[in-house]
């Protein structure tokens, strides 16, 4: 045992000078919620809250509840074990008291140890002069670019593009931070196609002892519960993990991203007293919509825009368009062990809420205002943790109940029944569920772990469900499945490779003109391997098969990629390559991968049809700034191509692409101080 910690102790130490990018289950993840959404995640909160920690680590003995769950690799039961272990037996002297821990294993505490100091600390400090004074700056700027233009950039006869703007996409942060007491920021963003100064974000966020806990002014996000009414921060869904069934996460947080939707914008304030805890927050925003006129004259909108895009006429014609206010309370009762809240938001509209006249639309929310209410609830007893929220709004209801539960100290077992009534709408909702938008689902969802001998590792999961309404692509009720199973292998730290499968069904509309849902069949086998050849140098090799069915046809495909990471000390650069070859029989049958890219960027394409597809980047590690000695420079360079056979064309219509090559290029500097 003593052989173990010891090896494990050593590779710490390699991998916290990594740690900056997302261990392989985060980035399993994203991936998985970039394939379930077709779109990459926006919000990079959760790599900002880990590169802190691994730059300024928490005191192991003053550590709270929140920063915990703040690092995302924890579980409920991990957590409240640690809090109980710590009031019981006091200040922990060195890392090797960890092991003590109940559900605490070496896998736990070799991902927590690069983020935790048992340096004596005297916790938060009360003086706003060192508040404000001794905390650290930071500076980052980023730009990137597609060399080859789209159509969307190139002019037509009357020498007009239909996009306004330059192809860069350009996004500045300024922040400071003081431990976990204090933020404050500004942030821009600028997408290809926009004019400079499209979006712009600020936020202040002071966290202090006393009555009033939490200071929010200017943007942030709250998650309440399991989400059915309201999450707004990064939460995934079905993943390779399959115990990680539940949202966990501090319900008010600043927000320092550069997505223009999924926030509020206003102000909020926590008061806290013993065990209770009420949370009161106001929130008006100008939001981009699709203006419509009813047959009666009145004005209003049919949808609300997410993607933050402004590049053509129309888009801007809409941008700003409509006012939309959101204020409500969330009152929790808090032990380490139990969980109970209750939760009330509001929102109202500047003009009244008109979707398009569409059968799978009969549920939608309508008009210049809704309403949502929840409780949500969690319990940890020994080895069980229970959770579930219920919601309602005027049309409908929902609720979700959940159980992880650890049958043994080498097994176990999760599993959620949710319930989700078409009628139920909610705004900024998501949860654990098929659906990307919390509404009209019924489902079970069984997940099952297994250790079965040291470095083996068995990790599966079978999901039923049903949309009992008409949605998009489906004009019937429909029943749908999926199954997971993954075999991961791991030696000495050194060695990691997995085999995964997963298979799923669910019907959509076939092509006929009058469209019926048929079935459609989905399976994709993977097998992974990584390897650490010494501190410095890093291999990984992975191929994907996938099958596609349907009536109309099959579709087939497989992809490959080598991979690597070296570490030049000398000229005290990282750098990384991967190359990538894929064979798909159409997007039906697309595979995604995800890429190592800049610090809080994300880059995770989906490949299908034929071709090629490398990348490199280069990263200069972090060098003093002239002689200030706590100001540092930090810099990347990521140069990307996908290159397709002759006559092909990239992307559809105003992004559209007439060539056979793709090409990136990004840069990002970052000083802090």
């Amino acid at each position: 045992m003593n052989r173990i910690i010891y090896i494990s102790l050593l590779l710490i130490l390699h991998f916290s000078g990594l740690a900056q990018e997302p261990s392989e289950q985060v980035a399993g993840m994203l991936e998985a919620a970039t394939e379930a959404n077709d779109q990459e995640p926006d919000n990079d909160q959760l790599q900002q809250v880990l590169v802190n920690y691994l730059r300024r680590p928490i005191s192991v003995n003053h550590v709270t509840e929140e920063q915990l769950k703040e690092l995302s690799f924890l579980s409920p039961m991990q957590i409240s074990s640690f809090l109980q272990y710590r009031n019981l037996f006091g200040i922990l002297r060195n890392r090797y008291e960890l092991q003590a821990i109940p559900y605490w294993d070496i896998g736990t505490i070799r991902k927590i140890l690069p983020y935790l100091s048992f340096r004596e600390d005297t916790g938060g400090d009360k003086e706003y002069r060192t508040l404000v004074a001794k905390g650290q700056h930071q500076l980052l700027m980023r730009s990137s670019n597609i060399l080859e233009k789209a159509k969307g950039f190139i002019a037509d006869s009357a020498k007009q593009a239909a996009y306004i703007g330059s192809s860069a996409r350009l996004f500045y942060r300024y922040t400071y931070q003081y431990k976990q007491q204090l933020w404050w920021g500004i942030a821009g963003d600028k997408d290809a196609g926009e004019k400079p100064g499209d979006f712009s974000s600020f936020h202040v966020f002071m966290r202090r002892p006393g009555l009033l806990k939490t200071i929010a002014l200017g943007d942030y996000v709250l998650n309440i519960g399991q989400g059915l009414v309201q999450w707004q921060g990064l939460a995934f869904g079905k993943t390779s993990e399959a115990m990680n069934v539940y949202h966990q996460g501090n319900l008010l947080q600043p927000y320092r991203s550069g997505g223009e939707w999924n926030f509020h914008r206003g102000v909020a304030l926590q008061f806290q007293s013993g065990h209770w805890e009420a949370t009161f927050f106001g929130s008006a925003r100008k939001l981009t919509a699709n203006l419509v006129e009813g047959a009666d004259g009145t004005k209003g909108f049919s949808s609300i825009s997410q993607s933050g895009y402004h590049r053509t006429a129309g888009e801007l014609a809409d941008r700003n368009s409509i006012t939309q206010y959101a204020y409500g309370t969330v009152l929790q009762y808090t032990t380490n062990h139990f969980r109970l809240g209750g939760s009330v938001i509001k929102y109202q509209f500047s003009l009244p809420f008109m979707p398009v006249d569409r059968p799978y639309n009969k549920y939608a929310i309508r008009g210049a205002q809704w309403f949502n209410s929840g409780v949500h609830y969690s319990y940890v007893f020994r080895n069980v943790f229970l959770f579930g929220e219920g919601a309602a709004c005027a049309t409908g209801y929902a609720f979700l109940q959940g159980m992880v539960l650890s049958i043994h100290h080498k097994s176990d077992l999760s599993l959620v029944y949710r319930h989700v009534q078409p009628g139920y709408q909610a705004l900024y909702a998501h949860s654990f569920l098929e659906n990307s938008e919390v509404t009209n689902e019924t489902g079970f969802y069984a997940g099952f772990r297994l250790t079965p001998l040291p470095g083996w590792q068995l990790q599966a999961y079978a999901d039923y469900f049903r949309f009992p309404w008409l949605r998009f692509r489906a004009t019937a009720p429909v029943f749908g499945k999926e199954y997971f199973m993954q075999l991961t292998w791991v030696r000495r730290k050194k060695w990691e490779t997995y085999l995964r499968y997963r298979t799923s069904g669910k019907p959509e509309n076939n092509d006929d003109p009058i469209p019926v849902p048929l079935n459609i069949q989905h399976a994709n086998l993977r097998w992974h391997a990584e390897r650490i050849i010494n501190p410095l140098l890093i291999v990984a090799a992975r191929t994907d098969f996938t099958w596609y069915s349907s009536v109309a046809g099959r579709e087939t495909g497989w992809s490959a990629f080598l991979d690597g990471r070296y570490q030049v000390r000398k000229l005290s650069l990282a750098l990384a390559a991967r190359l990538q070859y894929f064979h798909t029989g159409g997007y039906n049958s697309r595979i995604y991968a995800y890429e190592r890219d800049l610090l809080y960027s994300f880059s995770i394409p989906s490949f299908y049809d034929k071709g090629l597809r490398y990348y490199l980047q280069v990263q200069g590690k972090p060098g003093r700034i002239g002689n200030r000695r706590h100001w540092q420079l930090q810099w990347w360079l990521r140069w990307s191509q996908t290159s397709y056979g002759k006559g092909h064309t990239i992307g559809s219509g105003n992004d559209e692409i007439s060539g056979s090559h793709k090409s990136e290029w990004k840069c990002q500097l970052m000083i802090t101080g």
